[in-house]
């Protein structure tokens, strides 16, 4: 018996079952393995796309990335599997002939064992090679299938995703537009009257991100499809309410909370888990308030709006640029030139 092939497929099996457990039947993420692999991906396609966030080869990275991670799972059962074999000389043998297997011999095996559609041209040689056997053709069944119906889930997330971000762009092309569009003259009553339902896509769509990080690099090359895009979006809408707009305005402090948390929430995930740090100290541009003003919005001073921009905490705001960038977009897509004071 070699003393390396033993350890080294127990090893391998056990760090491969780990992963597919903590990423297909945990809510708390990705196993490492999983991360790993999606960044290494999504890096590939980024990199191959001149990180261009309107690059169509961008919308194949989140399928690419399923794929692989499938992949990187079967082979880590099936190395596993293999490597226990080669651990005895006569783990395997020939129904026929009745002589030992040669390496490829026990890696054809060890394949059709896991996908349990084995012909019997090679049997196990003793009851404990057949337990063996057994108990990974029974492994390979129940998890090869559990990393296959993991998409689904992925998939219905997926879709969310998109949702959300057709219903906040459904709202106004700019932040500015859907300031404007929620005045009434008075307030913003028919903005907020949106709020409890985009916050609860809101929210799920964050909780599914922590369910389901592979999401995160399921990509859409229009903006008004593209999750951070939009949510960067609804960021600055909060914002403009908060900070441009004149304190003689009411807002509805319930939703206003009730919006915060929900974008809090999620820019602390991605933060934690898709940005550089030393990347999200850039500011994002002053917003042109003309647009506020034609629509007859009551504004602060000038100098009101940079006080307040000055003590805004910068968790909310400062990884907006970093954010945008590690998704191939930049502030046009946010606010067009003419919205930005230059």
């Amino acid at each position: 018996m070699d003393v390396f092939y033993l350890p080294a497929g127990i090893l391998i099996f056990t760090i491969t079952i780990v992963d597919i457990i903590k990423t297909t039947l945990s809510t708390k993420g990705g196993g490492v393995i999983t991360k790993r692999t999606s960044k290494a991906v999504w890096k590939l396609f980024f990199s191959l796309s001149g990180k261009e966030g309107k690059s169509s080869f961008l919308e194949y990275a989140g399928t690419a990335v399923l794929v692989v991670v499938l992949l990187v799972w079967i082979i880590g059962l099936w190395s596993s599997l293999f490597l226990l074999l080669l651990s005895d000389g006569d783990s395997i043998i020939s129904s026929t002939t009745r002589e030992s297997a040669t390496a490829l011999e026990k890696l054809y095996y060890a394949g059709f064992t896991l996908s349990t559609l084995g012909v019997g041209d090679f049997v196990a040689s003793s009851s404990s090679w057949r337990i063996l056997t057994s108990s990974m053709a029974f492994a390979g069944l129940v998890f090869i299938t559990t990393s296959i119906t993991y998409f689904l889930p992925v998939l219905s997330a997926v879709n969310l995703q998109s949702k959300l971000s057709l219903y906040i762009s459904s709202m106004g092309g700019t932040p500015q537009e859907m300031v404007a569009k929620g005045w009434n003259g008075e307030n913003f009553s028919s903005f907020f009257d949106c709020v409890p339902n985009m916050c609860q896509m809101l929210i799920k769509h964050t909780l599914n991100h922590h369910s389901y990080p592979v999401i995160h690099y399921f990509h859409n090359k229009e903006p008004k499809q593209a999750i951070i895009v939009q949510v960067v979006v609804l960021e600055e809408v909060y914002y403009l309410l908060r900070q441009v707009v004149s304190t003689e305005v009411i807002l509805d402090e319930v939703k206003m909370t009730m919006l915060r948390t929900a974008l809090d929430t999620y820019f602390s995930l991605v933060k934690e888990n898709f940005i550089k740090e030393e990347s999200s100290h850039k500011s994002p541009p002053a917003p042109e308030l003309a647009p506020l003003l034609h629509s007859g919005i009551p504004v602060k001073q000038e100098a009101s709006i940079n006080q307040g921009n000055s003590q805004q905490q910068p968790d909310s705001r400062n990884i907006l640029t970093a954010l945008l960038g590690s998704d191939g977009w930049t502030w046009q897509e946010v606010y067009p030139t003419k919205d930005i004071i230059g």
